[in-house]
């Protein structure tokens, strides 16, 4: 009996929940003819939870169906009875039918997805002005690459094989697990630039730094670079963007790792934390060096959200990354995976890292701490290849100030994965 007045004590708040929502957008004289409210919504939760279990006692679908017909009957009543008043839309009505869909997944145990549901429900109303704002400074070719990105992911991965195919040193290849990495590596990418998108205006330096190390740190570092040439006098905001970006591949790979191998990120997250600590506090150094902070963070240009051929050059530089590794790991041992992993970090952070955490997990071919000082290798080769961008191509200034900056993240990442 206990259990049973706590899944309708779940149906109950979850229903007060979108109710109180409801109820603030009723004060709005706007939209005071909205249906529903603070009441009406936890009984319809407690509907949906009473009618199954009137279904199940009386074992009959009738005792179940009979009432949310009723329910959905009413609803119908009251949106007509509204439409007139109102812009014509459905969503409150919609959310009443499925705070009563989530007080039956409540009866049923289904706790976690009732929870998860209401969330969103409860979001979904929150949100509406942000989230038509936020539709129409979608493109064309934004929609059009969300669903490309929901084909590859909902369409082409579940078809691929998901066992290995080929004879060694091939047989780490199996197409499921890298179009896996593709897609994980394509949604961060997606992520950021939604955020640079919507927080363009705010002109954040740390912010700039942070999406663009989420997209790609390399495009942060030839962006302020070059632009450092006409604005010497901005070179301290560029080297704080620049370091934002490089400290966010390091906590990138902390959060990708985490995603393939989560066994490996006890021991992964202290070389990568430390690199970023020591960035970060040479960046508050700086950030706070003059008290003088310049915005730029339009001055860096975001790629579209979606590139089949992107996505296709990395998938074939993931796959040829495990391979490489597995070769140098059969003829040369751990050596040959540290060479292959600072000759991977030269191009790209993320093959490696995916890579070496996938065969760390499932073949045993490299161990923890191999795959551990390899990946914090690569990040510290990319990271020189960033750095060699700046002091190529930069303002002498901007040289200047990137270089402590730089030390400071390669001697702590070396220093706590090889020592500590």
């Amino acid at each position: 009996m206990g259990e049973l007045f706590y899944h309708f004590g779940v149906a109950l708040a979850i229903g007060l929940l979108i109710g109180m929502e409801r109820e603030f957008k009723k004060s709005d004289e706007a939209q005071q003819f909205l249906f529903g409210g603070i009441r009406t919504f936890p009984l319809l939760a407690l509907t949906g939870c009473s009618a199954a279990m009137l279904g199940d006692l009386m074992n009959s679908p009738w005792g179940f169906v009979l009432p949310i017909v009723i329910t959905g009957a009413f609803l119908v009543v009251a949106y007509l009875g509204t439409v007139n008043k109102r812009d014509f839309g459905m969503t409150t009505e919609v959310a009443a039918l499925l705070t009563v869909i989530i007080g039956v997944f409540c009866y049923y145990g289904q706790i976690e997805l009732a929870v998860a549901l209401g969330i969103i429900v409860l979001v979904l109303l929150s949100f509406k002005v942000k989230l038509h704002e936020f539709s129409k400074m979608l493109t064309r070719e934004e929609i059009v690459s969300l669903a490309k990105f929901g084909l590859m992911t909902a369409i082409v991965l579940p078809i691929l094989p998901n066992e290995p195919t080929l004879p060694a040193p091939f047989d780490v290849l199996i197409l499921r697990n890298i179009w896996l990495m593709v897609v994980l590596v394509t949604a961060i990418g997606m992520v950021g630039y939604f955020l640079k998108k919507l927080i363009a205006n705010r002109k954040a330096i740390v912010l700039t730094g942070f999406i663009g190390g989420l997209v790609s740190s390399t495009a942060v570092t030839l962006s302020f670079s070059s632009l450092s040439k006409g604005h010497s006098t901005l070179s301290k905001a560029y080297a704080v963007a620049i370091i934002v970006s490089w400290i966010t591949m390091f906590l990138r790979i902390v959060a990708e790792v985490a995603v393939v191998n989560t066994n490996l990120v006890k021991d992964m997250w202290i070389p990568m934390t430390s690199a970023a600590i020591a960035g970060g506090l040479y960046c508050w150094f700086l950030y706070n060096k003059d008290g003088k902070h310049e915005a730029i963070a339009d001055n860096v240009e975001v790629e579209k959200p979606f590139s089949l051929k992107k996505s296709l050059i990395f998938g074939g530089l993931y796959a040829a990354v495990i391979v490489i590794a597995n070769i140098a790991q059969i003829n040369f041992g751990d050596k040959g995976i540290y060479l292959s992993a600072i000759a991977a970090g030269f191009t790209d952070v993320d093959a490696i890292t995916l890579s070496m955490a996938e065969m760390s997990r499932v073949s045993g071919s490299v161990d923890p701490d191999v795959a551990i000082r390899a990946i914090s290798l690569a990040a510290v080769s990319n990271t020189l290849v960033k750095a060699s961008i700046v002091f190529t191509t930069a303002h002498k200034v901007l040289k200047k100030e990137i270089l402590p900056g730089l030390l400071l993240i390669v001697l702590a990442a070396l220093a706590t994965v090889f020592f500590i």
